[in-house]
């Protein structure tokens, strides 16, 4: 008897203790059940304001992408002439990207990429035009900023040197070189360097500088001079550095960079320099630097070597300019002086078209070149002066090649730049 009572009296205390434990648990499912509800139906309300505030942005960000085509297309069809081919072919793609944007599909794994895409033809094209056109919704977000250099190396048969010189740039892995451009023929190479640029970053502490100084360095370290000649003219082992602001970076920003370069060029490596563009307090030009420097006149076997002048090394003109394109169009003849007066017609300095600057040089044995400075590219083209060339040549009875590009466009650049940063 007693001992059933104490296992009733045991049982009766386990039912409490279970009943507690019961009680809590109990309360801990309803109060989860109830915070999964209103954590539920929150969610979905502030999913939906979420949602219509980003579709809304996104629709105002498209439609201002949208009637800038538009105003642009218009304007192409009363004056095609006044936009160059480049300029034409990205709002093309500007418009061909609007319409592929999956808008009834916005879990679409490509919207973003689809975006980024219009922002940056944006403000390229924006650049080429030189107007300040923003989208105002889009104000708060980091603006692009980027500055390239343009390095031209009289060499490209040494590759053993080239090598050095691009081994010495990998070292600085901020700063990328997007393209290379080499002319055997003309014994030259041209390489195209991009990193970013911060609003409030110091030019002594810019990655593109110390690339550019150390792929000099190399140059300087593995190129013999003496021992160098082609028909293209040059000043220097190193002959021409140029920096150009590319996306929203600021023209005066990057010249502070060129002449923050011309100083460490003088002071570590002893070799003059000379500036020109916005990198020259009155904005001196390049082909005026060249002229007082000789850069156009040829020895007497009509090639041009390095001139010495004061240095080993010869000398480097350095500046600083908005996007430059150069094209260079072959003339099948050997009559110089025919050339030298397309050369002479088509550039603003004759009289022919504005903003372009234009030389002749020896191709090949039947080959002479009309090379030319395109200042403006978005107002005159390659594609107006191959008209122009073509039209004079004519004239003298002589044939004419298609034209070609010593470097991809400024869109190409970035769209490269950005490719290969995000791959690195």
């Amino acid at each position: 008897m007693d001992s059933h009572n104490q296992s009733k009296n045991s049982n009766s205390i386990e039912d409490i203790f279970d009943s507690s434990l019961n009680l809590e648990q109990t309360h801990l499912k309803e109060g989860y059940d109830e915070g999964y509800a209103h954590g539920l139906a929150t969610g979905k309300e502030e999913a939906k304001d979420v949602g219509l505030k980003h579709g809304f942005e996104t629709g105002e960000e498209l439609g201002f992408y949208k009637g800038c085509v538009d105003v642009w297309n218009s304007a192409i069809r009363i004056a095609p002439t006044r936009f160059s081919a480049r300029v034409r072919k990205g709002i093309k793609q500007m418009e061909e990207l609007i319409e592929k944007y999956p808008v009834n599909d916005p879990e679409n794994e490509s919207v973003q990429e689809i975006m980024e895409a219009l922002r940056l033809k944006f403000r390229i094209i924006r650049a080429a035009f030189g107007v300040k056109l923003e989208y105002d919704g889009w104000r708060k977000m980091l603006k692009l900023m980027l500055t390239c250099c343009k390095v031209y190396i009289s060499e490209s048969q040494n590759k053993a040197a080239l090598e050095s010189i691009e081994q010495a740039a990998r070292l600085f892995s901020a700063a990328i070189i997007v393209n290379k451009f080499e002319d055997v023929t003309y014994n030259r190479v041209g390489y195209t360097v991009v990193s970013k640029l911060a609003p409030t970053l110091s030019s002594d502490s810019c990655p593109l500088k110390s690339t550019v100084f150390a792929m000099i360095k190399a140059a300087f370290e593995n190129i013999e001079p003496g021992m160098h000649s082609g028909s293209h003219p040059r000043l220097g082992v190193v002959d021409h550095i140029c920096f150009h602001p590319l996306a929203s970076a600021p023209l005066d920003q990057v010249a502070g960079i060129a002449k923050s370069v011309v100083g460490d060029i003088g002071s570590g490596l002893q070799v003059p320099t000379f500036l020109y563009g916005a990198a020259h307090e009155e904005g001196r030009t390049l082909d005026s630097s060249r002229r007082e420097l000789g850069y156009f006149k040829p020895n007497s076997a009509g090639n041009h070597q390095i001139k010495v002048l004061s240095h080993s090394k010869g000398v480097i003109v350095i500046g600083s300019t908005r996007w430059v394109d150069n094209y260079n169009i072959p003339v099948f003849s050997t009559n110089i002086a025919a050339v030298r007066r397309i050369a002479k017609q088509v550039s603003e300095r004759g009289g022919g078209l504005a903003s372009v600057q234009a030389m002749v040089l020896i191709r090949g044995e039947d080959i002479t070149e009309v090379e030319c400075n395109l200042l403006k590219p978005s107002k005159i083209g390659g594609d107006k002066v191959q008209v122009e060339v073509d039209e004079l040549a004519a004239v003298e009875g002589m044939a004419v090649g298609k034209g070609y590009y010593t470097d991809l466009s400024q869109e190409e650049i970035i769209e490269r730049y950005m490719k290969l940063n995000s791959s690195a």
